[in-house]
């Protein structure tokens, strides 16, 4: 069936607590769902009804084989170029299902509202398909009913099929002209009936022309929507916050705690050259003691873990107490190898400091960025103003947005802040007052 998408059946496609289930790979369409392209189209009634005659044909071909989709519905029609075509067939019938139940109900807004998992055969799409074809109609004729009664619909909605008779759309539907009242009374009908009593759009209607949809189609039939998701968009640098947030105060509320991404991994299973981060404040021993332990257990990890096992087994120890033996051993060589990493930054930190100290800054040190605008606020209520680059001040304070440090210009750790992290200050108290902390380094005044 040309109007159904493209798939392949996958019998054990997903594995599920322990059970395999069926899964279909469906190809993608192009297109924007049937009430995007409706609401772009609501002026044209030409395009309107030249998908109510797309939609006849559409019913034929499902009847001709037998078929019914078991969920006709605005979300699961899309327009390709003009012509309609229909995804998410996992509540689909087929001929060699007969007697089964279904496995959905199907959007209430299109469906019987007496419809449950028993009425499950060829017939299926009767209701559904009246609903969408009289819907096509109606709007052609008279647009402004979608402002009327347009929500997760196209216009009608349950309450209409409970209650025909106290249903103000019908009512407008009748008033559009005699075809417009004879499928409103057939629609109204079937939803007081039983839900296989339907009859079939097909019984009721023809298409007014028997050449080929291509031939009849009118003119600029694409929409400029394609999709309805939103694209989220990014705020432009110079509204950014400046104020500098710890790590615990971003992810303060988050429903799903985050991780970064280890370079360790990356290398040893992409292939991927690894970075080491850079350290944090050198001064804080203890914190990059952690940091380089962490490190080096992560670099070395599948080191590790073999040379354990193969320990274990050659000296016949116990699994349990080998493991704990392992992980005490671990644990000293990485805090050991982590600590004389961090002592040997914190000596270099300094004595890279005191010769630059000794020279000057236009020598030695980094020059500091070209003054940068930044704006931010400390809440959602108090505007700060934004820190500036102070051209009279003889020692400008250069603040790292990741860190939360501000550090002295000729302190060497600037040159280690990219651009983009940098924030440039013309006092200390500036720079407190954006809740920065000085650098233990250089201890900038």
């Amino acid at each position: 069936v040309s109007y159904l998408s493209q798939f392949t059946y996958a019998p054990e496609g997903i594995l599920v607590g322990g059970n395999r289930f069926p899964i279909l790979f469906m190809n993608w369409i192009d297109g924007p769902t049937l009430d995007l392209y409706i609401s772009e189209m609501l002026h044209r009634p030409d395009v309107l009804l030249h998908l109510s005659e797309e939609w006849l044909r559409l019913m034929g071909a499902l009847r001709a084989s037998g078929v019914a989709h078991g969920d006709l519905q605005h979300g699961n029609i899309i327009v390709e170029h003009g012509q309609l075509r229909l995804v998410d067939h996992d509540g689909i019938f087929v001929s060699g299902m007969a007697g089964w139940g279904a496995s959905e109900v199907g959007h209430q807004h299109y469906q019987h509202p007496r419809r449950d998992a028993r009425h499950f055969d060829a017939n299926l799409d009767s209701f559904s398909a009246l609903v969408i074809y009289l819907s096509l109609l109606a709007l052609a004729e008279r647009p402004d009913l979608w402002q009327e009664h347009h929500d997760e619909n196209l216009l009608f909605t349950k309450a209409d099929f409970v209650d025909p008779a106290s249903s103000s759309l019908f009512g407008k539907i009748r008033e559009l002209g005699p075809e417009h009242r004879r499928l409103a009374g057939v629609l109204a009908d079937a939803a007081s009936g039983q839900p296989g009593d339907a009859p079939c759009l097909l019984d009721l209607v023809t298409t007014k022309s028997a050449l080929p949809a291509w031939m009849t189609a009118p003119e600029n039939l694409d929409t400029t929507n394609k999709t309805r998701e939103v694209v989220s968009t990014q705020l432009p640098w110079d509204r950014r916050n400046v104020r500098w947030i710890p790590w615990q105060e971003k992810n303060r509320g988050a429903s799903v705690p985050s991780s970064p991404t280890s370079t360790v991994f990356t290398t040893l299973f992409a292939g991927a050259p690894a970075h080491t981060p850079s350290v944090r404040d050198p001064s804080d021993v203890l914190s990059n003691t952690i940091f380089f332990s962490r490190e080096f257990l992560r670099k070395y990890f599948l080191l590790w873990y073999w040379a354990a096992y193969l320990l274990l087994n050659f000296l016949g120890i116990h699994f349990l107490s080998g493991l704990v033996i392992a992980f005490i051993c671990l644990s000293i060589g990485c805090l050991t190898y982590g600590f004389v990493r961090a002592f040997d930054e914190l000596l270099k930190a300094r004595g890279s400091n005191l010769v630059t100290r000794g020279q000057p800054p236009s020598i030695l040190a980094p020059q500091p960025p070209p003054p940068q605008n930044f704006s931010g606020s400390w809440s959602p209520h108090v505007t700060l103003p934004a820190p500036s680059f102070d051209t009279t001040a003889s020692k400008p304070l250069v603040g790292n947005l990741v860190l939360g440090i501000y550090h002295a210009g000729d302190c060497d750790w600037v040159g280690l802040i990219s651009i983009k992290n940098r924030v440039n200050f013309s006092t200390a108290s500036e720079a407190i007052s954006h809740g920065f902390k000085p650098c233990q380094v250089c201890s900038p005044a």
